[in-house]
């Protein structure tokens, strides 16, 4: 009987060798179910993953599609539509400088890095981001003087000029920081004043984690935030070497064949512009009959380039159709008291590069009141005058039939005026190029003023080109 007990309750050691081995192998084999390369929790992992990655994927698609949206209604860039949308937390933040390629903008999303193609809006890659230090929560303020506040800068609510403060908080969990390249840094702090005159700061902040050095690249743009300061004509009139030569940025006008607009002249009322870029025979417009300047040809005689035009009946009274119907009759005074009638080949040419009707349909924006050909000689003089007050040309209408001119300082008038200055940003002349006056020579009936590419004021002997638009503006 106690035999019969030990065979029942007992266990031989085989067998219990046999259950160890049979438990250490099923237990190996759940470990690397669940451990192992192909298993459960790298397989978990790997599904969070890629869960994580199409929820940015779509996160950003459905930005894209409302930025796109914006785009095409309000003309916004896709940079000012990210700045947007990392304020609003969607986004942790833009990367800027090197690590963007052209053509591309990258933002980290949800520890993703995202890059995206500006023009098509295609996501192009998106991988998991690497350690780096975090910018948040940047704000742009100013001193309202009215009332010594510091207040948060909107759009075009600051005035040119006035020194804005950027600040943000930087952290970096994985690392430790070292600091920033431009302005102060307490207390994971950011802090940097503008001079006013920035547009863009670019920030650099620096982390270090496992030994390397990291950097945080952050561009602010600012420019949004001004206002661009109004300027009446008599201020620009009263500071003509500040003022003359600078590019206008709020002026279009119908034609894309002018590149940009300067300001030529100012008197107490008005602005005069002139193009930044010659224009050429193909961007003039016909004649009141439909003739059109002879292309491809480059010659002092404006009877050659001028040879279909003037053939217009329109013109036939020369000077007297400019006095009765050129809304810039009053910058051809001074020639007007001895040439009224003239109908030379010279009259005729002034006649259409005066004529303001045509002219205008193509270089005359919403703000401008006309727009001529190129400049008369006695704008060109105004304007030159005022930029070189100790010395200027000096011109007279001459009974022969045109104008002659001399430096103020000289006794004699001359067929020539040499040695110009360019003025600022060469509204005088360009190197190596003539354009036309709208104003004719004494010394001739037939040959318009120019100034040469040598600063040389008369009827030339070298080629001349086309010439410079010039458009009379009201900015009040």
């Amino acid at each position: 009987m106690r035999r019969k007990m030990k065979q029942k309750n007992g266990i031989t050691l085989i067998a219990l060798v046999v259950t160890i081995i049979v438990l250490i192998i099923l237990a190996g084999v759940s470990v690397n179910l669940v451990l192992g390369q192909n298993g459960i929790i790298t397989k978990a992992k790997e599904a969070k993953k890629n869960h994580e990655k199409e929820a940015v994927k779509e996160k950003v698609s459905l930005m894209m599609g409302e930025y796109a949206t914006e785009r095409e209604e309000n003309n916004k860039t896709l940079n000012d539509y990210l700045e947007n949308q990392e304020k609003a937390g969607n986004i942790e933040s833009i990367e800027q400088g090197e690590e963007n390629e052209e053509g591309t903008q990258t933002i980290i999303v949800d520890d993703y890095r995202v890059v995206i193609d500006e023009e098509t809006l295609e996501i192009l890659e998106i991988e998991k981001a690497g350690p780096k230090p975090k910018i948040t929560n940047i704000k742009i303020t100013y001193i309202d003087t009215t009332d010594g506040t510091e207040k948060e800068a909107t759009e075009k609510s600051v005035e040119e000029g006035t020194p804005l403060k950027i600040t943000f908080d930087v952290s970096f969990e994985e690392g430790t920081i070292e600091g920033v390249n431009i302005g102060s840094f307490v207390n994971r702090k950011v802090e940097y004043t503008t001079n006013g005159t920035e547009k863009e700061v670019s920030f650099v902040v620096t982390g270090v984690i496992n030994g390397e050095k990291v950097e945080k690249r952050q561009k602010v743009s600012i420019e949004k935030y001004y206002q661009k300061a109004e300027v009446e004509a008599s201020d620009i009139a009263n500071n003509a070497s500040k003022y003359y030569g600078q590019l206008v940025t709020n002026y279009t006008c119908p034609s894309t064949a002018v590149e940009a607009w300067r300001i030529f002249y100012a008197d107490e009322n008005n602005i005069y512009l002139i193009a930044d870029n010659y224009i050429t025979p193909s961007d003039m417009p016909l004649s009141p009959s439909g003739y059109a300047m002879v292309k491809g040809v480059a010659q002092r005689d404006p009877s050659e380039q001028f040879a279909n035009v003037i053939k217009d009946l329109t013109y036939n009274e020369g000077t007297t159709w400019i006095y009765e119907n050129s809304k810039a009759r009053d910058w051809i005074s001074e020639y007007s008291e001895n040439n009224v009638g003239i109908s030379t080949r010279a009259a005729k040419s002034m006649a259409y590069l005066m004529d303001t009707n045509i002219w205008s349909d193509y270089y005359a924006g919403n703000e401008a009141e006309y727009a001529i050909g190129c400049a008369t000689l006695e704008l060109y003089c105004s304007s030159y005058q005022d930029t070189h007050p100790d010395k200027y040309i000096v011109f007279e209408g001459s009974s022969t039939g045109g104008y002659k001119a001399k430096w103020n300082t000289s006794s004699n008038y001359t067929s020539y005026v040499t040695s110009l200055d360019a003025g600022n940003n060469n509204i005088y002349f360009t190197s190596g190029s003539s354009c036309f006056i709208c104003s004719n020579s004494d010394s001739t009936d037939y040959r318009l003023l120019d100034v040469n590419g040598q600063g040389s004021l008369g009827y030339s002997n070298a080629n001349v080109w086309v010439p410079r638009a010039s458009t009379y503006c009201l900015f009040k």
